[in-house]
């Protein structure tokens, strides 16, 4: 009986990945299920495989740091607040770093990993066909959700089409995937996810082993046609047109009332926050006092409302004006030890499978950070779960093969 349970783990193993990048793109609500399904569907099969396991990855000390500190440092919001949504954030990269202890004595298959990112594009296409005509499509996670899942799994894809050469039929998986993907991106109409789609092209493109002059030619050829697709779009057109408007009405015009008249007024009651409490942030009521003093003083902000545990619509002021200054180093960790891991793996390492899977790991942190500045995309439940499964099977995936790279060259010696 157990040794049928192993052998229906060993094939399930590579779905895992597949399935956290196909339902938090494509299934409608739900938040909170979906981010706990993987998680709840990975362990108990990955600890089954571990008496079995003489090959064990190492997991770095600097890892858990970055894992961990985040629910540390919620709990003087947690206990100011009083209530366990302070802890929501933390205990997704808590369950994440469980997972990839858990992962430690388990193989996972790197190119059924990276087809599922291309797959999942294809499948939130094919399941809203119908909406493709409007201005903005909400692909089932939100429109900021979608967009900012779209473009982790869209440097993921890249890769695939990079790595992947089993036969034609998947070369051309990943060329549908990225197109498919880039449909999701700019159709939820989120502004703040383009730079992050340029971001991707121009890293993978700088990575390529190819001549400066044609690395010239090439990226004058792609700036033309970035020009050329937002004079071509209305919609992209539209939205650029329509953040200069906004921007230039809030400080001449006093037009709180808008998009980015949103976002200033926000970054403004962050500070506030963040000098009334440095070290550890305010509580969810005093941020909500604040808010409404707020609004008194700027009548045309009333929108905002009071919500003291709404988006401050930027990672690090959310963190400064929830958690203080152990907040933003809590982020920043995330952002740079995950960072610092993929950019030396890329650097010190000729294998091109395990250069082109660090990229994607460092794109997808950069991606964030880059979407953190207009926005607080880890406080999404389906994005923060993404970002961390993401990134504890990348660095895994670079465990693997950096073990069997050192087997191998152990056996040719050994030859």
């Amino acid at each position: 009986m157990l040794k049928k349970y192993h052998a229906l783990s060993d094939k399930l193993f590579p779905l895992l990945p597949c399935a956290l990048v196909l339902t938090a793109l494509v299934a409608d609500d739900g938040g909170q299920p979906v981010a706990a399904m993987l998680f709840l569907l990975s362990l108990p099969l990955f600890l089954v495989q571990i008496p079995e396991r003489n090959i064990v990855a190492p997991v770095s000390s600097r890892w858990v740091l970055a894992f961990v500190l985040p629910i540390c440092v919620s709990v003087p919001l947690f206990l100011s607040s009083g209530t366990g949504e302070a802890l929501a954030g933390g205990a997704r990269y808590l369950l994440a770093i469980i997972t990839l202890l858990a992962l430690t004595r388990v193989r996972l298959d790197m190119f059924w990993f990276l087809r599922a990112a291309s797959a999942s594009g294809m499948l939130a296409i094919a399941l809203n066909l119908g909406q493709l005509h409007l201005l903005r499509v909400d692909w089932g996670a939100g429109f900021l959700g979608s967009a900012y899942i779209g473009v982790l799994l869209l440097s993921l894809s890249v890769v695939q089409l990079r790595v992947d050469f089993a036969s034609t039929f998947w070369r051309s998986f990943g060329i549908l995937g990225i197109l498919c993907l880039l449909i999701v991106t700019i159709k939820t109409g989120s502004r703040g996810i383009w730079p992050a789609i340029l971001l991707i092209f121009f890293i993978h493109f700088m990575s390529l082993n190819i001549s400066r002059w044609k690395k010239v030619l090439t990226a004058s050829i792609g700036t033309v046609l970035v020009i050329a697709t937002v004079v071509s779009m209305p919609s992209v057109k539209q939205r650029i047109n329509l953040t200069i408007h906004e921007i230039q009405t809030y400080y001449e015009n006093g037009n709180h009332a808008s998009s980015m008249g949103y976002r200033l007024d926000f970054w403004r009651i962050a500070m506030l926050c963040f000098r009334e409490g440095p070290l550890f942030g305010v509580s969810y009521q005093k941020r909500s006092e604040l808010m409404e003093e707020y609004v008194k003083n700027y009548p045309q902000s009333h929108s905002l409302g009071n919500d003291g545990r709404s988006s401050s619509h930027n990672e690090i002021l959310n963190a400064m004006a929830k958690r203080g200054v152990f907040g933003v180093l809590a982020v920043l960790l995330l952002y740079l030890i995950p960072l610092r891991y993929f950019c030396r793996q890329y650097r010190q390492i000729k294998n091109p499978k395990r250069r082109s899977l660090a990229l994607a790991g460092a794109s997808c942190v950069l991606v964030i950070l880059i979407c953190g500045l207009t926005e607080a995309p880890l406080m999404n439940v389906r994005v923060g779960t993404t970002f961390a499964f993401l990134m504890v099977v990348i660095y895994h995936l670079l465990n693997q093969l950096d073990i069997e790279d050192r087997i191998l060259f152990a056996q040719d010696q050994q030859n």
